[in-house]
């Protein structure tokens, strides 16, 4: 499935499905609630990161996070993040554009969908780049916590 296109049609899906499901568990409200929190959270995590400052990300994985990561490999734990935290600790650049494309909620699981468009990389070089992330979120008594991180350059994709 490396065709954004399949992508996107397959997390659309997977979010409509989903949605149905949990319709069944959660008002309309809950529902909304938990889209706008972890909304909050994201957008929170990413203007943080355009600060060189990784910390509220660290803070929301869980002890269990897991995720690719630049260098290929998967690593589970915050480790991963501490040592892209501390590559750009400080000294960030970095420009985005999030735009919010799906959620789902089933139980205290929930799924987020969106696409970020980077203008500028942490370092200040200008580029034109898509990235389609995925975050599974579970709720837990300290809060809502990323469980998963799937990020992907979107190649070829424009608007």
């Amino acid at each position: 499935m490396r065709d954004p296109k399949s992508l996107i049609s397959f997390v659309v899906f997977v979010s409509m499905f989903a949605s149905a499901v949990a319709a069944q568990q959660h008002t309309p409200e809950q529902v909304a609630t938990a889209k706008e929190e972890i909304w909050a959270l994201e957008q929170s995590i990413y203007a943080s990161r355009g600060e060189g400052n990784f910390q509220p990300y660290i803070d929301g994985a869980s002890p269990n996070f897991i995720a690719p990561f630049p260098s290929g490999g998967w690593e589970p734990g915050k480790d991963g993040l501490r040592r892209t935290g501390a590559g750009i600790k400080g000294n960030s650049r970095e420009k985005l554009d999030m735009n919010f494309k799906a959620f789902t909620l089933h139980g205290d699981t929930a799924v987020i969908y969106y696409l970020n468009h980077r203008t500028v990389r942490p370092e200040g070089e200008a580029v034109d780049e898509w990235y389609e992330v995925i975050h599974v979120w579970v709720r837990d008594g300290a809060g809502w916590r990323i469980l998963a991180s799937m990020p992907r350059q979107a190649v070829g994709y424009s608007p």
